[in-house]
């Protein structure tokens, strides 16, 4: 029977980093299990805690073994001996890295390593019982993805609580992504058309509450978002005179304040 280990903290990111600098292992050798996306509550009240297992892949894993084994294996500090400084040609090997380079460029690093992302984002959702679910790998363009999930009988129970089960899932998949590729590219994570309404809901709210704002001549203080839901609350408003936006706070409890004029 495969081990497994269960880590709780303030983000599904912190649990999963606090468990995989315990077992020493990367996220390629574990399995990783969402069981609660945690959510910020209202103004801090009713916060819930992201909870995550992982089980190692290898059976005879072992972390007391692995970490006696790395205390044995720490190098010590001794002379560094000189180099022999050995001349090579340079020119040939110059010009090889740089067309390595330029075809490195060429390749969109994300697209040849779509199969690997939708089967390991693919594992993860049947692994919190959404069984039948299929996910969709599309191209939006400028290094922007989509991940559509379809074929789920329940989309509100996957989707979450203002999308938070969404966004934990979100983050597991561009998280895994980087292994990939150094280059700037977002992965989007949807599902029955949650990010656009949601998107219509954000700017709704937006112009509500600077309504609010104006009306009580104070500012108003919003509810803990991400930084992707932030932005369409500024872009929102942007265009608006006499009318600003600040964050404020630390992720994940960084929020909002509208201040209009």
């Amino acid at each position: 029977m495969m081990n497994e280990y269960v880590y709780v903290a303030s983000s599904v990111d912190e649990a999963i980093k606090k468990g995989l600098k315990d077992l020493f292992l990367t996220e390629e050798n574990v399995k990783i299990e969402v069981e609660e996306a945690g959510n910020n509550g209202i103004l801090g009240l009713f916060k819930k805690e992201a909870r995550v297992k992982l089980i190692p892949l290898e059976p005879e894993y072992d972390k007391e073994k692995i970490k006696n084994s790395l205390l044995k294996t720490q190098p010590k500090v001794s002379a560094v001996p000189k180099k022999e400084v050995i001349e090579e040609p340079v020119e040939e090997i110059k010009e090889e890295v740089v067309v390595k380079e330029e075809n490195k460029k060429r390749e969109d690093l994300i697209v040849l390593n779509k199969d690997k992302i939708v089967d390991y984002m693919t594992k993860i959702v049947h692994s919190m019982g959404f069984d039948t679910a299929k996910l969709v790998f599309i191209e939006e363009g400028n290094k922007n993805y989509t991940l559509r999930i379809t074929e789920v009988e329940s989309t509100s129970l996957l989707i979450g609580k203002r999308g938070n089960t969404l966004n934990s899932l979100q983050f597991l998949a561009n998280n895994y992504a980087k292994k990939f590729t150094k280059s700037y590219f977002r992965i989007n994570i949807d599902c029955d058309e949650y990010r656009e309404n949601r998107k219509e809901t954000l700017e709704e709210l937006a112009i509500n509450m600077a309504k609010k704002s104006k009306k009580l001549g104070k500012p108003v203080q919003l509810e803990p978002m991400t930084s992707f839901e932030r932005k369409i609350i500024h872009n929102a408003l942007s265009e608006i005179k006499n009318v600003e936006t600040e964050s404020h706070g630390k992720e994940p409890h960084r929020y909002l304040v509208i201040t209009a004029k």
